[in-house]
């Protein structure tokens, strides 16, 4: 065999191994996105499915907002526990003020992502089937029932939804859930 040939023959193998090592990388890739756009799928579904109760929690926080700022914290309270360490000593109206500032940093990260949520739904709700997230995330409701309100069948219930709710990942996390 020849210089050249054997040259040849090492520089073919190289390129398979290099095209192999390449298409190896993008399937990979691939995969890796495909993953990613699941779990951010999967993190819009729970997010949807948090929303009722973020909003009710919301509604909680801001009557122990009323509570507190109209009678104080209660001496026991499990709250003020937080703010009493050994060689500090607070007075009431400090304790009082410190649970009004947490309590409204944590009804403002709640109406924020409330917020943010129904945002990335908006342009959603015109949509014919929107049914079928609003029925199956906020009322619990069966495809089957969704259904019977869309006047369509369960299967089209949920390749509608997934629509939809691939379109709000989408307007919460970016290309990231393409």
């Amino acid at each position: 065999m020849s210089n050249t040939t054997k040259l040849e023959r090492l520089e073919s193998l190289l390129t398979e191994k290099i095209d192999a090592a390449v298409k190896k990388g993008i399937e990979a890739g691939l995969q890796l996105a495909e993953n990613q756009a699941r779990a951010l799928y999967k993190a819009t579904e729970r997010r949807l499915y948090a929303l009722p109760d973020l909003r009710e929690k919301v509604e909680r926080d801001k009557a122990y907002l009323r509570e507190l700022q109209t009678h104080g914290a209660a001496r026991r309270s499990k709250d003020i526990i937080r703010f009493k360490k050994h060689g500090v000593r607070l007075s009431d109206e400090d304790i009082k003020e410190a649970l009004i500032q947490d309590l409204l940093a944590r009804i403002a990260a709640d109406e924020f992502e409330i917020k943010t949520i129904e945002e990335a739904m908006a342009p959603m709700q015109e949509d014919e089937f929107f049914l079928s997230v609003s029925g199956r995330y906020f009322s619990n409701w069966s495809d089957e029932r969704i259904g019977v309100e869309l006047h369509c069948d369960p299967r089209t219930v949920r390749r509608h939804r997934g629509r939809l709710v691939r379109r709000i990942a989408v307007r919460l996390y970016g290309a990231a859930a393409v």
